[in-house]
């Protein structure tokens, strides 16, 4: 997995996932930002934050994300409740997406996507996180296809 192999772009992981592409990730409920980059040198397309069974605080998590994003990984948080304003700030951290537990209904599943979602959903949209266009200019929501 390191070595000379060039992985694709952390930014393309949500069209591979999609795609059902083979990729490797990792949990992680270290509150340090060395495992994630040990994992971006590694190979890894991807790490999961636990916020929900780990020590981890929105603090620790940005900088996590900011790590990921630096190792070329998607980070992806694992939050710890469906709260819409929990999803927005690890979305608005940088988290290329949330694995939310304890969905068991259709209707809490819509609720949570639409909590992450700027169109067609609830989610508000800040130019100054690092969600926002000074990290991805590209695709901010006032480009067609962009959902979350």
């Amino acid at each position: 997995m390191s070595g000379d192999v060039v992985r694709p772009h952390f930014s393309s992981f949500r069209r591979r996932f999609s795609a059902r592409q083979h990729v490797v990730g990792a949990f992680i409920k270290t509150p340090t930002t060395h495992a994630t980059e040990i994992f971006g040198a590694l190979g890894y397309d991807f790490v999961v934050i636990d916020e929900e069974h780990a020590p981890i605080d929105r603090a620790m998590t940005d900088v996590m994300l900011l790590a990921a994003r630096a190792s070329n990984l998607a980070g992806i948080v694992r939050v710890s409740s469906d709260d819409p304003a929990k999803i927005l700030s690890c979305l608005d951290c940088g988290a290329t997406g949330v694995l939310v537990p304890h969905v068991a209904t259709v209707e809490k599943a819509r609720a949570i996507a639409a909590a992450a979602r700027y169109r067609g959903g609830r989610r508000g949209y800040s130019g100054s996180a690092r969600a926002g266009p000074r990290s991805r200019a590209r695709n901010h929501p006032g480009r067609p296809g962009d959902d979350a």
